[in-house]
C-alpha cells in the first residue's frame, strides 16, 4: 500500500525545490532569509518522506510536518527586511504548495462509532463535553458580551497559534485545545499566556471547531484575533520563530 496523496506531494516538493533554488542564487543571504531557506528545506525533507510513505496515516503525518515548517516560514517572511532576490518567488510558491497540501492534511481519520460498523461523520461543531483546564468558559454570558477563554501556549501544548496564507499573525489567531462547544462566529476574549510570564487579553471570533471524533487532531476551537497591539504581535512572532504555528485556511 502506498500513500494516495503521493502525486500531489511530489508536485509540491518540486515547487518548493524551485523556491529554494531561487533563494540560494544569492551567495550572501542575510540571516532572516537564511532562516526561510532552512525551513523550506525541512519541508522538502518531510514531503520526501510523505511521497514514499507506505500508508495514508504515515503520509498524512509527514504532510502535517511539512505544513508546520511552511506555516512557520510564511510567518518568518513577514520579518524579512529589505529586498532580496527570490523572496517573492518563494512566497508565491509557498502559498501554492500550501493550497495543495492543506486538503491532504485535513482529511480526517474518524473513530468508529458505537453503531453497527459505521463511522461517525465529521461535524462542524462537536457536542459538549468536560472542559480541560486550558480553556475555562464563563458560567454565563449576557447577550452582546464575549465568552472568556484561556489559552496556555507553550513548547509542547496542544494549544498553539495559527496563520493563514498571508502568514501574518494579525490575520491568524490561536487554537484553544478544549471540548468546549461554541458556535462559529461567537465573540470571545482569550487570555493568552506564553513562557516567560507574557499574559495578554485578546479579543477574537470563533472561526473553526475541530471534531473530537478525528483520531489525529486534538479537539478544540480556533479563535481568529480581532485585533493585536504591537506588544502582543512582537511577542507572538518571537514565539513562532521557536515553534511552528498551525495553518488554517478559511
Amino acid at each position: 500500500m502506498s500513500y494516495q496523496g503521493a502525486s500531489t506531494v511530489a508536485e509540491s516538493r518540486e515547487l518548493l525545490g524551485g523556491a529554494l533554488e531561487a533563494l540560494q542564487q544569492d551567495p550572501n543571504l542575510p540571516e532572516d532569509v537564511m532562516n526561510v531557506a532552512q525551513n523550506i528545506a525541512k519541508a522538502v525533507g518531510a514531503l520526501f518522506e510523505a511521497e514514499r510513505a507506505s500508508s495514508d496515516v504515515d503520509g498524512k503525518a509527514s504532510v502535517k510536518h511539512a505544513m508546520g515548517s511552511l506555516s512557520q516560514t510564511m510567518a518568518l517572511l513577514q520579518d524579512v527586511e529589505g529586498s532580496h532576490a527570490g523572496v517573492e518567488t518563494a512566497t508565491q510558491a509557498l502559498a501554492n504548495v500550501m493550497s495543495k497540501l492543506y486538503p491532504l492534511a485535513q482529511q480526517p481519520s474518524l473513530r468508529p462509532s458505537s453503531g453497527a460498523g459505521t463511522q461517525a461523520a465529521a461535524v462542524d461543531v462537536p457536542t459538549a463535553a468536560p472542559v480541560p483546564s486550558e480553556a475555562q468558559p464563563s458560567t454565563s454570558v449576557p447577550p452582546g458580551e464575549r465568552e472568556s477563554l484561556e489559552a496556555n501556549v507553550g513548547a509542547t501544548t496542544e494549544s498553539n497559534f495559527f496563520v493563514g496564507f498571508s502568514g501574518d499573525i494579525g490575520d491568524g489567531g490561536v487554537f484553544v485545545a478544549t471540548y468546549l462547544t461554541l458556535p462559529l462566529g461567537a465573540r470571545v476574549e482569550v487570555l493568552v499566556t506564553l513562557p516567560g510570564g507574557f499574559e495578554k487579553q485578546i479579543p477574537g471570533t470563533v472561526r473553526f471547531v475541530r471534531d473530537p471524533m478525528d483520531m489525529d487532531s486534538e479537539p478544540g476551537i480556533g479563535v481568529k484575533f480581532d485585533a493585536l497591539d504591537r506588544e502582543a504581535r512582537e511577542l507572538i512572532l518571537r514565539f513562532i520563530r521557536k515553534r511552528p504555528p498551525l495553518f488554517f485556511d478559511d
